[in-house]
């Protein structure tokens, strides 16, 4: 199902959730694919973190299942994103640079994740 980004309510539905405004911008940063377990293990390391081995399991699952069922499905809808169930891959696509603009207003405002990667 196709949508279109010059819907502002769709816009603004799509970046209501700060979980998936932070798996828009993990995947942006990067530019490449991940796995939903990668994505879950950065997103967790943020919230909960400062090492993966910090956060309790039952936030990682959380994280996860959240991501698999919902919120990479549904950036997959707008087709800001390649989604593999299969081999659980995600990968940014050309039309997550047209919701840029938003994102980035939007994630001004958001806090400063708790925790940030040190870059290992």
């Amino acid at each position: 199902m196709e949508h279109g980004l010059t819907d502002a309510e769709a816009v603004f539905d799509l970046l209501a959730n700060r979980r998936r405004r932070r798996t828009l911008t993990v995947l942006r940063s990067g530019d490449r694919r991940l796995t939903v377990t990668d994505l879950t293990r950065e997103l967790a390391v943020e919230e909960a973190g400062p090492l993966i081995t910090d956060v309790p399991a039952e936030t990682v699952r959380d994280i996860f299942v959240s991501l698999r069922h919902v919120h990479v499905p549904k950036l997959a809808d707008f087709e800001l994103v390649e989604y593999d169930r299969n081999r659980g891959l995600v990968e940014p696509t050309d039309r997550l640079a047209g919701l840029e603009p938003y994102l980035s207003i939007v994630s001004e405002s958001d806090p400063e994740p708790r925790f940030e990667r040190d870059g290992s």
